[in-house]
């Protein structure tokens, strides 16, 4: 079991879990609240569901490829997922808000992104060291 691919599966449900109960609260139900039309507002809904289910299933994969013997594929796919939102939440911060803080969402994302990346090196030297025996 690769440890540095477990905790990044750990800390992504972790983020699951904030994003379904902190969230949800403070986003997704004043967005419902809102004059915005019902178009807008199942939009709204379709978009926040979709990061929800992103979450569940990244974290789910991130747990299989600690277990894999040959997690690579799976850790480079989920990583770039969670850089990209990385990025999103980096730029649009400073564009948008002026401040990184205001949603630092940013770097949870990089922390699961780096600790994936840091169990690939782990898995790339204990497969080197099984194929030279």
């Amino acid at each position: 079991m690769n440890k540095f691919i477990l905790a990044a599966a750990v800390l992504s449900a972790l983020t699951l879990l904030l994003h379904v109960f902190g969230g949800a609260p403070q986003y997704l139900v004043p967005a419902w609240a809102s004059d915005m039309s019902a178009d807008q507002k199942t939009l709204y809904s379709v978009l926040w569901h979709t990061i929800t289910a992103l979450l569940g299933i990244n974290a789910t994969a991130l747990v299989f490829a600690a277990r894999s013997a040959r997690p690579t594929p799976l850790v480079l796919l989920v990583s770039a997922q969670y850089m990209a939102m990385a990025v999103l939440f980096f730029v649009l911060g400073l564009a948008h808000l002026g401040t990184l803080w205001v949603q630092p969402q940013w770097v949870i994302f990089s922390a699961i992104s780096a600790l994936a990346i840091l169990g690939l090196r782990g898995a790339h030297k204990s497969l080197k060291n099984s194929t030279a025996l």
